[in-house]
Order: structure tokens, then sequence, then C-alpha cells
């Protein structure tokens, strides 16, 4: 199995603990980064090669600094439930950073991959049925993916981020043409500021559900948004794990074939919670979407997201479900039987909200305009 274990905080604690050495000559700190990934059920593996991890200093002189040279070859698919990977540890001078700076590779690194075959490209997914498909990273990204997230570095402290590597919205898969789309969705978490959840779930006769996504989401009365802040899968015991920043959030369970389930949680500094979810059956149906996209645009990905009434909290809403489509098509998404607000943007339009209800279809056109 690709899954791997539940790992305990203590764990992360280990990794990460780095003492920086005292040098009174210089006001420095120590940067500890590592990558993790909220993960997908659908592929066996998906290898992403990184080359560096650069940070933006501020103040008027801001320059790029290498704070990390891994070069290697990652599945971000052995990175779930709290299993993160070092990427590097490095000195930098004491003060504010605005931003983070993340440099795919082209080359692959030595190593083999899960079929114990050399790796034939520096990014690439196995699909369920055991054939590597390369990933393409659009022209924008190749001269490195910006991660707009300030911190400090304190003097003689080490301050610890850990790049949350979303592969469900990340991996994008180019209709039937036969191409595979990197566009990473990548959040950066302070680790030292973290909470935990964890919990297991099952299904109504106690049975353990592996590969069930558990997101934390928060919800925005104001302006009706949904955020999903990180999210995992579960493991094959149904257990799962997912570091939290101190919030109030939703922590939504869902798999196919299932309905939702959920629970309101008010994550606080250093705090370990249990969110232990039973997923009853659902009647699955469709909706049918048609999707639009302008012809010849390269690396365009609009996102289709599926939103419901939360089943914990009738004045609230949750993401269900979200599609990533890079190629003009008519696309079936199953969902439970009901009605979904659907969002779709394609980065650069943004479409009017629609309700629509399952066993129905809707148009997202984004020629128009």
């Amino acid at each position: 199995m690709r899954r791997i274990l539940v790992l305990a905080v203590i764990m992360l604690t280990a990794l990460f603990l780095v003492t920086a050495c005292n040098d009174d000559e210089t006001d420095e700190g120590t940067l500890a980064v590592g990558l993790t990934d909220a993960a997908s059920g659908d592929l066996q593996a998906v290898y992403v090669t990184i080359e560096e991890v650069q940070v933006h200093r501020g103040g008027e002189n801001g320059e790029w600094l290498v704070a990390a040279s891994p070069g290697k070859t990652y599945n971000l698919l052995e990175l779930v439930n709290g299993v993160i990977e070092r990427l590097g540890v490095s000195r930098l001078a004491a003060g504010s950073y605005t931003q983070m700076r993340l440099i795919i590779g082209d080359d692959a690194d030595g190593e083999t991959n899960i079929l114990n075959q050399p790796h034939p490209y520096a990014n690439y997914i196995i699909d369920s049925q055991g054939e590597c498909h390369r990933l393409h990273v659009p022209s924008g990204d190749q001269t490195g993916i910006k991660l707009v997230h300030g911190f400090e570095i304190v003097k003689d402290l080490t301050t610890d981020l850990v790049l949350d590597f979303d592969v469900d919205r990340s991996v994008v898969r180019a209709g039937n043409s036969g191409k595979w789309l990197l566009k990473p969705t990548i959040r950066v978490i302070d680790t030292v500021e973290n909470a935990t959840v964890s919990g297991v779930v099952t299904d109504q006769t106690d049975a353990a559900l592996p590969g069930v996504r558990v997101c934390a989401q928060v919800f925005d009365p104001d302006t009706d948004q949904v955020t999903i802040r990180t999210s995992t899968i579960t493991d094959a015991s149904g257990e799962y794990l997912m570091y939290l920043q101190p919030g109030t959030y939703t922590i939504v369970a869902y798999a196919d074939g299932y309905s939702p389930a959920c629970a309101g949680l008010t994550a606080e500094l250093g705090q370990d919670y249990d969110a232990s979810f039973v997923l009853p059956p659902a009647d699955m149906q469709a909706i049918t979407i048609n999707v639009l996209l302008p012809q010849g645009a390269q690396d365009v990905i609009a996102t289709v997201r599926f939103i419901m009434a939360s089943p914990c909290d009738e004045s609230s809403l949750i993401e269900l479900k979200a599609l990533n489509v890079s190629l003009t098509g008519v696309y079936e998404v199953p969902l439970p039987a009901g009605t979904y607000r659907v969002l779709a943007t394609d980065g650069a339009t943004t479409l009017p909200a629609q309700n629509i209800a399952t066993g129905s279809a809707v148009t997202l056109d984004f020629t128009a305009g």
C-alpha cells in the first residue's frame, strides 16, 4: 500500500527542531523548509522534482535567496497524513521575508520509482494501470512558482515552514488528449503555530473507509465564500491526520458513494483534536457540465467547484468536490443527489454562480467576452 501510517506529532517536532548556532557577530536565524501533500486517491504516484526553494527578503533592496537546494524527485503520495519530507535547512539574515519561490527541476534524480524503474521524466504521474505520463509544467511556472507568504527570521531561532502540495488541485488531465498538466496549488504552513486534528472514518457497519478526502474548510458568511485550508485522505485503516493553524474550521469528510459528514472545530495553538466520522451511503447522481474554453488557449485551466449546504450547520456552506478542466468538452460529475452551487473560474474569468440539481446539465462558457 502506498499510504503511509499516521505519524505522531512528535515526529514532526523531531524532524524540524534544528538548533541555531549562536553567533554574536551576525544577526542570523535558521529556516527549515519541509514538504507534505494533500493527496489524490486516483493515482498510484505523483513525482515532482524540486530543484530549489527561494525566499524573497523585504525592504527596498529586496532580493531572492536560496533557502534549500534538494535537487530531488519526490513522490507526493508518500507524504500524506502528517508525513513531512525535509527539503533543507539554511541560515538567513534576521528580518522580514515577503514570499517564497519553488523551482521545479527538469532532470530527475538517480533514484527509482514505485515500479522499481528509473524515473522516465522529472515530473510525471503513474496512473492506476501502472502507466507513466509526463507532467507538463505551464510556461508561466517554469521560472518559479511564487508563494505569497510572509514570515520572520529571528536571530538565533528556527522558523519552520512546510509546503502543503494539493495534488487534487495541482494535477490536471487534459481530457482525452493523454496530456497531463502540473499547475501547483501550494499552501505554506507555519509549523510552530500548528494544532493537529486526527480521527477515523468508517461506514455505518463500523468498517474503516480508506481513500476518504478530509478537508479543513472556512466559510465566510459575508461573502458566501468557502476556502479549503488543508486536506488529506484516509489510509487503509480509515485514519487521517492534518496540521491546522489556529482558527475556526469545518472539518468535512467525503467519498463518492456516501453522504458527507462534518464537524465544527476551533483550533488553538499546540492542541490536538479528534474528529471521527461515520459516512452513510448516498444516492449518487450526476451533474453534466459542458465547458467551453477559448480556442487555441494554452495552459488555461478552469476550476469548477460544487458547493452545498453544510450538513452540520444549516447557515453555512461547504465545498464537496472540485474539478480541474483544461480542454473544451462535456464532463460527468457524480455527486450525492441534491442541489449544488456551481462556481467556475479559469483564473482570468469568473462565471456567475449557478444553482444546479443533480440529473441536470449546465454550460460553462469562458469564450464570451
